[in-house]
């Protein structure tokens, strides 16, 4: 049987490649003897003689408004055969891939009958228009829809098809056709569905797609194009196509099967006419051959225009080689997008359209389901404070009782230049949650709780660790430049937690920190910076873990770990990445994301001077295009309900392939002073890192949600997303030795990558210090 088998398969695949139909005019001794030939050796599976009901139609046709009897129909048959038989009359056509022979009219009759409700829609006038036109498709996906569409309505006389794709099975979600054609080219496949709908359609194949030296071939062998339909994957050839089309005069249509987005341009009318409408027109063709197509995922949303795609496609595209493989198409878009080109080709090619442009079919919108709200709510951020005034400030101020030992008296000069030192210091999404009063020789250090209300910082702990970690700055620059020693008092106001520190002065005296080098400390303060850049693994000297970790646990109490095994990076990796789309996936997480953290333009972040200005991420491009999709609150909804999400953790992975180690920093009391000392031990880490010559790159979701399944009963999230949460602690213990009552500040991958161009802003130090 396996011979068998093997012997009919290759029969069958002599055949892969023919598409056209072999015609015989038995009136004609020739054809006759090479149907006979044809019958004998077996060749013909199957036959259909119809003929007689077909001249029935077409008299039937010819005789509009008359009602026929059987005896009028058998007298008209037989004038019109004149003598002929049934069988001699009309064509005998023999498809060879499927074996059948079918009876039928010759050309003319049939083209008049099967085209004969086309009327008057498409008058006989405009059917002998469109017979003289040649419309060339490349892409037989979406194409093929339009290449058949074009067959049944005989929009033109002859079809350039170019595809180097074959069928898979995964294809016939869109593509019509049946499982016995898997294998074959999707161009053969269209140009046989178009014989067997009309077999004096002329269609022509290119069965490698359209390369250099074929495209002039394609676009004017025998006669030019008198329109393209476009519809290939490849970035490249898009471009390579609409140029040969501009430099031809020839229209091109494109249809996205997205919201029934269909593109005109009318090269025919305007040769200066930018491609594409002039959204990719400076991009380097040559560049684009070159680049990755994950890499050209940021230009084909140029191109298509990411606020016009639907969320489905959205949600789709962040989900590109995650769970689902491409870029998904419905047999309904489709379907649709061969009705569009085709009715829309129709009116060009007979003059009865001559714009360009870009247009929705969209049935969301047309075909709305009545209990929908015309008006959807915006989420927007919702902060339940009001920035801290000086009046609130200096009323806390006046409450204070200074120490006995006067603090000794600083100028405005010397404050303002210890208070821009502390500025300098990391806050989460840069929001620099800090105000600070100088008043009676004491500093004040107060939480301006409207900056830093947020999603992420739960129980105000990444607050009180960017504060300590200010306070570091602070403390570093005063000893190291002006030889005076920083003390604060924590909450000197006991039932007012915005006053954060009362910090005096007092001369510096040699104590424990003169085993750091406080002027090297000093020196980075400004040049610290969060590092996202793509790092280059190496290999950390031993001695330079243990200055780090002398540096972090110079802090009292604090505890730093570090991580340098792969496996640990991958196990970590996939908690980080999960603990990222938690909070993306949560409605105030996301909301924090898209309107308070992210600053999406260079206009936006210089006008604020906070938060995290896009390009400061180290992301690529295709990695920024998905970053612009994700702010979309709907594309998260659809993400979150479809299970999807998986990038986050690619992400994650990605950030770590290259890490030297992971560092993981801790004090022993779930407090706020600990986390305003971690701050501390975080920064002076953080800053030997830096002169050292290590690129910092924080990863801190989970410290950021443990806590509320630690010490909130999940307060804030989901049922599923505490029952996640709760599995990552465990996966995470076994990492590190974490311990679930302490403060956990800090968890950074420390590499080696080149250093950033664009920083992230600071405000101006007038909005944040203020003198009495």
């Amino acid at each position: 049987m396996k011979n068998h088998i093997a012997d009919i398969q290759s029969r069958n695949e002599s055949l892969n490649f023919i598409h056209s139909p072999v015609f015989f005019r038995i009136s004609n001794s020739d054809d006759k003897n090479a149907l006979e030939n044809l019958l004998e050796n077996g060749k013909v599976l199957f036959v259909y003689n119809k003929i007689e009901e077909q001249l029935r139609e077409l008299i039937k046709c010819r005789n509009v408004g008359i009602r026929l009897n059987e005896v009028e129909y058998k007298s008209l048959t037989e004038k019109h055969l004149n003598g002929s038989s049934f069988d001699e009359y009309g064509v005998w056509v023999f498809y060879p891939w499927s074996g059948r022979l079918i009876h039928m009219l010759d050309e003319g009759e049939f083209i008049e009958v099967r085209t004969n409700r086309n009327q008057y829609k498409i008058t006989l006038k405009e059917r002998d228009i469109l017979a003289t036109k040649k419309i060339g498709i490349i892409g037989l996906s979406v194409g093929q829809s339009v290449a058949l569409t074009l067959a049944m309505e005989r929009g033109c006389g002859e079809l350039v098809l170019a595809d180097f794709d074959y069928l898979e099975l995964s294809n016939l979600n869109r593509i019509r056709s049946g499982i016995q054609n898997l294998g074959i080219n999707k161009v053969v496949l269209a140009a046989r569905e178009i014989a067997e709908i009309d077999p004096f359609l002329k269609v022509t194949c290119y069965t490698e797609g359209i390369k250099e030296d074929n495209i002039n071939s394609f676009f004017t062998l025998d006669r030019k194009l008198d329109l393209l339909v476009e519809e290939c994957d490849g970035l490249d050839m898009k471009i390579i196509a609409r140029l040969k089309a501009r430099e031809l005069g020839i229209p091109v249509l494109m249809d996205t099967s997205d919201r029934g987005m269909l593109d005109v341009e009318r090269f025919d009318l305007n040769l200066n006419r930018p491609i594409l409408h002039g959204l990719i027109e400076n991009i380097n063709l040559n560049d684009i051959r070159e680049i990755s197509d994950e890499d050209k995922v940021p230009i084909i949303l140029q191109l298509l225009g990411l606020e016009n795609i639907s969320i489905r496609g959205k949600v789709s595209m962040i989900e590109v080689n995650q769970s689902i493989n491409t870029w998904p198409q419905l047999a309904s878009s489709v379907t649709l997008g061969g009705a569009l080109v085709t009715d829309i080709s129709r009116r060009i090619l007979l003059n009865q359209f001559s714009d360009s442009g870009r247009y929705y079919i969209d049935f969301e919108e047309l075909v709305k389901n009545t209990n929908d709200k015309e008006s959807k709510e915006v989420l927007t951020r919702k902060v339940p404070f009001s920035p801290m005034t000086l009046d609130e400030m200096e009323m806390l101020a006046n409450q204070y009782v200074s120490p006995k030992s006067k603090s000794i008296f600083l100028d405005n000069h010397t404050i303002s230049s210890l208070v821009n030192a502390a500025c300098a210091a990391p806050s989460t999404g840069n929001d620099q949650p800090w105000k600070w009063l100088y008043k009676d020789s004491t500093l004040f250090l107060f939480h301006d709780e409207y900056r830093s209300s947020s999603f992420g910082d739960f129980q105000k702990i990444a607050s009180f660790i960017t504060l300590g970690s200010a306070y570091e700055n602070l403390y570093i620059h005063a000893k190291s430049k002006f030889g005076i020693e920083p003390e604060y008092d924590f909450f000197p106001i006991s039932s007012n937690q915005r006053l954060v520190a009362a910090i005096n002065f007092k001369a510096s005296e040699e104590n424990c920190d003169q085993l750091l080098d406080i002027k090297k400390l000093d020196a980075a303060i400004l040049k610290r910076h969060t590092n996202r850049n793509s790092s280059i693994k190496v290999n950390i000297e031993q001695s330079q873990l243990d200055k780090l970790k002398y540096y972090a646990e110079s802090i009292d109490g604090a505890k730093l770990q570090w991580i340098t095994d792969e496996k640990d990076f991958t196990k970590l990796g996939k908690i980080i990445g999960a603990c990222d789309r938690m909070r993306i996936f949560n409605d105030e997480g996301h909301i924090d994301f898209a309107q308070r953290e992210m600053r999406w333009t260079e206009e936006e972040a210089e006008e604020s001077r906070d938060g995290i200005f896009i390009k400061t991420l180290g992301l690529n491009e295709s990695q920024l295009a998905a970053l612009k999709v994700i702010k979309n609150h709907d594309v998260i909804k659809g993400l979150r309900e479809l299970g999807g999400g998986k990038a986050f953790e690619v992400l994650a992975n990605r950030s770590l392939v290259n890490a030297s180690a992971m560092c993981y920093i801790t004090l022993p009391e779930y407090s706020l002073k600990s986390f305003f000392e971690g701050g501390r031990s975080m920064e002076r880490f953080w800053l030997l890192a830096t002169d050292l010559g290590f690129a910092i790159h924080p990863l801190i979701s989970p410290l950021y949600l443990f806590p509320r399944v630690l010490h909130a009963n999940a307060e804030g999230i989901s049922d599923k997303d505490a029952e996640e949460l709760i599995e990552l602690r465990k996966e995470f213990k076994k990492i590190f030795d974490a311990k679930d009552d302490v403060a956990e500040v800090f968890i950074t991958k420390i590499a080696v990558a080149e250093e950033p161009i664009l920083k992230t802003l600071r405000l101006p130090i007038e909005e944040v210090l203020f003198f009495n």
